[in-house]
């Protein structure tokens, strides 16, 4: 038997390729365009030469003699006529002539300098010095003019002369400005020799025609050579420096856009078809690169998708796989002196399931069974051999639907094989899938080795993945009519004989000998005996076996264990469903209407409301409307207007929950929490209400009214998206179009913010992927950095929480962090069309705040502080003075008027009393503040006089708009105040921030008082202080959302973007350029940038973390795949009679 040998990779280096090593690379030289001869074959010295590898299945490559499979290709090269410059080393060129000498190729800065700067310092200073410090040579200013050509003067700088200046700069000099003289050299980004990627590369393919269509890339080389062996043609008969000057720009194009077909000024490389082609840059970057598409995802093998249905009479772990996938998709399975006899019987089936499709020699060859082989197939096999065999019953398969937002959305199920063409799935398993029956394809997957099958059943088992990582609610559970099914039962009573039918459905028998049963005593003989549970009154959802909710399914898990929790949740469905279908359940139309008494209630509330509005606007006119602190009029008159209409259908929601049948079944329905809301039946039977579109009314059109039905400045209710009607008795035509705009409106914005979502949870995996528990149960990173001392703060597995089970060593807390956020985040995206129009159910709102969070941008989009007090001046009273010091005031709202008198050159500003009481400053206070300015101003009565002798009459216009903006008192920064109370306590809530100044302010107490810029929070209180402000603000959009995420996520991604002493957001240039990985932050965005730098730095990639390894096919060092063992030592380190014996040798 041939020996196996395992390697893996232990880290990659990133180099510049020089010209020497492209030479001992290169296995042929390639000199001509052509391909092929007249017979089709590959020409010597072309760019498909066998020497590169095999391009046909039937052909040997001529370097190794292996075939097209396991050829694994060779480089070619390209001599070129004339230097060229690497376009993607052209900034790194420019910095090397702009900061040495051309003479003696040191650095264009004294030794006594360059002692006192950083390395990416010292290039910076060095750049454009009249004369080199060390030998005195003139040094006359370079100018790259893009994309690849440098001007000395008016004179242009050629490859070859940069070239020769670059070879004089020695290693010791380049590695003061940090670039690695062992991985890049300057002169080896002026190319003389082209690297030449092997066919394996950019394979040839056949069409149906018979002709040959090759790669860009291969097109692309052919265009090098074809220019390359015209300016070798021109240079070797002499032809004038024009032409050899055309010629070579024409050679360094083609070369630039091999490397990026995308840079500006120059016109991309194309197809006949005018298609640009796709060459190297674009083929590693973005969505569909080879990083991205290929090396991180991947396709496999063993693997099927079809539709997904319903089959209730599974178990929950179990899989309805179609016979005709069972075919298809395989087991490997080792022959062994115990199961000999029986692979012998499956090869003997072959194709007849359950059969077996490859046997696998212990050389890795596999041969096909068919009916010709299956006797010498079973002579043949012996211990040590293979076989793929079909899938069977209890057959461990992972099954999966995309997306996958968490850790639920992979799960392992036991295999039945059952008729038809769909995968069949108990509808208690649906939930962590995120699926339902209407068309959803899922895929399932077969583990291929017993390491595999060991993970998947043990590690992504259903029974072990009941409880979420998220919240610790169960995901597994009850659903829908299982959820009515269950309410109802324990609201009635049974015969004896009913009973027995309906426990034996979930195959219990009866233990209760009366005639009549009630119905929360036959649920009770579900649960297992030593579970300890108090069966309650009323079986609703949350109380028993839902989904994302059930009290009991944690209990049971709690006292009994995680198989007994999902027998019982599948006890519980058989039962609910049982009793539905025996008891009959049915919903029409006329179901969801309601009495008339409540349509004549609904109306006195429109009617209330329109009254309501109508005051409004009559205020509003009238100049009679306060308004809200921060808005203009009409903005306070439709956020009032806005609040009065939007309680229509609160209010008429409460007239229904009290005067709808509590008997009907939609009451039934709702009251077990299986689905539906009040909100549904207020508008199918009372009224739709208002439809807000951009958290406002629908405003004005371009004519001054929302549609044409109504007249201009119409701002009745009817004229801005109120909808009197209810779904139940039809729509008026502006009704209709109002409902319309705000559920397209709906379905845009899931459109949009879907994207939006998703990157977010990108963003957040590639930041925190790295992040495992350790042994020593620490949080850290790929690199051994400690970002928390204990997952939480107290070590807790939120999946366990109810158990006081600790997060394991090796879990990737980082990753289930991420999936928490943005399985949370998509869900809302995509959930927030079915309440179109409807203010209260707006849930996107949060996610743009979400994503300021996270990038941790520099000022908040709207900042907000809030100012606690301290004890004696926590009152209206004084709460409304410090408010008023607080806000700042320009001379805009202190002065009545402001004149300018054009005969004497003067500014008159009238001073206003009232509003100079409110802001608690003088006429004084305006002098002072406009004197620092710069003005010359006095006081003079009410009236502050400013003179501007010297400007001319437009200049003192623009001097009177400019004095209107000056800060007069207040805080710099708030803009606007309002007081709140919140219990006893009451609280000024600031538009703007300013806490350093604001903590100053006497009253003001420093301990509580908060802003929501995270930035300002780390400079005036500390990197702790901002942490918890991140906290608190994801908190905050959280809970507006109805979200549900466990603190232990928030503290977590908090650490990571504040363990490093500054603030860092979840972003490109926060934590994922501080990973070491290359790898990493190349999968991540801008993969050319990273690996050209990695080559410049001379970059090594450790291989510690998650997606680097995943790139390289390796095991990941998360999980299972976590290095290093645990020893528990439980006697001494040392040997005291050895050491004895040292000490008295020595």
């Amino acid at each position: 038997m041939e020996e196996i040998i395992r390697k893996k990779v232990k880290s990659l280096k990133f180099n510049l390729a020089s010209p020497d090593i492209i030479k001992k690379l290169s296995v042929a030289k390639i000199v001509t365009p052509e391909l092929y001869d007249v017979d089709g074959f590959p020409v010597d010295g072309g760019l498909m030469d066998l020497r590169l590898g095999a391009i046909d299945p039937g052909v040997r490559c001529r370097t190794d003699g292996a075939t097209m499979k396991d050829c694994p290709g060779y480089f070619g090269s390209i001599e070129l006529a004339r230097p060229v410059m690497h376009i993607k080393y052209v900034p790194l060129t420019e910095l090397f002539l702009r900061s040495f000498c051309f003479k003696c190729g040191k650095l264009l800065l004294s030794d006594e300098k360059q002692a006192a700067l950083k390395p990416v310092e010292r290039a910076k200073k060095a750049r454009d010095k009249k004369a080199c410090p060390h030998c005195g040579e003139p040094h006359e200013k370079i100018k790259l003019e893009k994309p690849s050509s440098f001007m000395m003067g008016t004179r242009r700088m050629f490859p070859t002369e940069i070239r020769e200046i670059l070879v004089k700069i020695q290693d010791d000099e380049i590695k003061k400005i940090g670039v690695n003289a062992r991985t890049c050299r300057p002169e080896w980004s002026i190319l003389s020799q082209l690297l030449v990627p092997s066919v394996n590369v950019r394979p040839s393919i056949t069409l149906e025609s018979g002709e040959r269509s090759e790669d860009d890339l291969t097109h692309k080389l052919s265009d090098i050579i074809r220019a390359n062996q015209r300016l070798w043609e021109n240079l070797n008969a002499g032809a004038p420096e024009v032409i050899i000057e055309d010629l070579w720009d024409l050679l360094q194009y083609h070369v630039t856009t091999y490397f990026d077909n995308t840079i500006t000024k120059i016109p991309p490389a194309r197809h006949r078809s005018g298609q640009p082609l796709k060459t190297i840059t674009e083929r590693i970057k973005g969505k569909e690169g080879r990083i991205r598409k290929n090396l991180a995802g991947k396709r496999v093998n063993f693997s099927g998708r079809t539709v997904v249905s319903p089959d209730p009479y599974i178990d929950i772990n179990e899989v309805g796989v179609p016979l005709e996938i069972a075919t298809v998709i395989t087991v490997s399975e080792s022959v062994t002196s115990t199961n000999i006899e029986r692979i012998k019987a499956l090869i003997r089936r072959g194709d007849a399931h359950p059969g077996a499709n490859y046997v696998i020699r212990p050389d890795g060859k596999r041969k096909r069974i068919t009916a010709e082989l299956q006797e010498d197939l079973c002579n043949e096999v012996v211990p040590g051999y293979k076989i793929e065999r079909h899938l069977q019953d209890g057959d461990v398969v992972l099954f999966n639907r995309h997306p996958s937002l968490h850790k639920q959305s992979l799960m392992s199920h036991r295999v039945r094989v059952l008729p038809n063409r769909t995968f069949r799935l108990h509808p208690a398993a649906t939930f962590p899938y995120n699926a339902d029956y209407d068309g959803d394809e899922m895929n399932i997957h077969s583990p291929q080795t017993e390491e595999a099958r060991a993970e998947a059943q043990i590690l992504l088992d259903v029974q072990n993945n009941i409880i979420s990582s998220k919240n610790n609610v169960n995901l597994i559970g009850t659903i829908s009519d299982a959820v009515t099914g269950t309410y109802l039962l324990g609201q009635n009573k049974v015969s004896k004989a009913d009973a027995d039918q309906l426990l034996y459905s979930a195959g219990i028998v009866n233990t209760i000998k009366n005639k009549e049963i009630d119905g929360v005593d036959v649920f009770a003989q579900i649960l297992p005996k030593n579970a300890r549970i108090v069966v309650p009154k009323e079986l609703i959802g949350d109380l028993t076996f839902a989904a994302e909710g059930g009290e009991m399914v944690r209990e049971i898990d709690k006292h009994v264990g995680k198989k007994a929790a999902l027998e019982c949740i599948r006890k519980s469905f058989a039962l609910g469903t049982s009793y539905l279908s025996r008891h009959g359940y049915t919903l029409s139309l006329q179901d969801l209407n309601v009495p008339l008494k409540v349509k004549e209630l609904t109306k006195q509330i429109i009617e209330e409301a329109e009254k309501k509005t109508e005051q409004i606007i009559r205020d509003a006119d009238a100049g009679a409307l306060a308004p809200i602190p921060g808005k203009t009029i009409e903005e306070s008159r439709e956020l009032k207007i806005s609040q009065v209409l939007n309680e229509v259908r609160s209010k008429a929601g409460a007239v229904v929950k009290s005067n709808f049948p509590a008997e009907s079944n939609i009451s039934k329905m709702i009251a077990s929490k299986a689905g539906g809301s009040i909100l549904n039946i207020t508008q199918i039977g009372c009224c739709v209400g208002q439809q807000i579109l951009w958290n406002q009314r629908i405003n004005f059109g371009y004519n001054d009214r929302t549609l044409s039905f109504f007249e201009k400045g119409d701002l009745r209710p009817e004229a801005h998206g109120f909808i009197k009607s209810s779904f139940f008795e039809g729509l008026k035509p502006t009704e209709f179009f109002f409902g319309a705009i705000t559920g397209r409106d709906a379905l845009m914005d899931t459109a949009l913010r879907t994207p939006k979502s998703g990157y977010l949870y990108r963003r957040l995996v590639s930041a925190l992927q790295d992040l495992r528990v350790e042994y020593d149960y620490t949080v850290r990173d790929a690199s051994g950095n400690v970002v928390q001392f204990a997952f939480g703060g107290d070590g807790l597995d939120v999946a366990q929480m109810h158990l006081g089970g600790h997060v394991p060593p090796g879990e990737a807390v980082g990753v289930i962090t991420a999936q928490s956020f943005g399985e949370a985040s998509t869900q809302m995206v995509l959930n927030v069309f079915h309440s179109a129009g409807v203010a209260e159910m707006q849930v996107t709102l949060g996610l743009p705040r979400l994503i300021e969070i996270f990038d941790a941008r520099k000022k908040p989009s709207t900042p907000l502080m809030e100012i606690y007090l301290e004890k004696e001046y926590n009152n209206e009273k004084d709460s409304r003075v410090i408010a008023e010091k607080i806000k700042e005031a320009t001379l805009r709202e202190i002065a009545k008027e402001i004149k300018i008198d054009f005969a004497n050159k003067k500014i008159e500003i009238e001073v206003d009393s009232g509003s100079l009481k409110m802001v608690h400053a003088g006429v004084q206070t305006i002098v002072e503040r406009l004197n620092e300015k710069g003005f010359s101003c006095k006081a003079k009565d009410m009236k502050v006089i400013l003179s501007a002798e010297e400007l001319g009459f437009r200049d003192l216009y623009k001097v009177k708009e400019k004095i209107k903006k000056t800060a007069i008192s207040g805080v710099k920064g708030i803009s606007q105040v309002v007081v709140a109370q919140r219990d006893k306590d009451y609280v000024i809530l600031a538009a703007g921030s300013n806490l350093r100044d604001v903590m100053t302010i006497k009253g003001v107490d420093k301990n509580l008082t908060c802003t929501n810029d995270i930035y300002e929070t780390a400079d005036v209180l500390g990197i702790e202080a901002a942490r918890q402000t991140i906290i608190n603000e994801i908190k905050k959009v959280i809970d507006s959302q109805g979200l549900e995420i466990n603190i232990r996520h928030l503290d977590l991604i908090a650490d990571a973007m504040t363990s490093g002493g500054i603030v860092k957001g979840v972003t490109r240039m926060g934590i994922v350029s501080d990973k070491s990985s290359v790898f990493a932050r190349a999968a991540f965005e801008t993969p050319d940038k990273e690996f050209i730098n990695a080559t410049i730095q001379g970059k090594k990639d450790d291989l510690a973390s998650v997606i680097e390894n995943i790139i390289l096919n390796q095991p990941v060092p998360v999980g299972t795949g976590l290095p290093g063992l645990l020893v528990k030592v439980t006697g001494p380190l040392v040997n005291k009679e050895l050491e004895r014996e040292k000490k008295k040798s020595e």
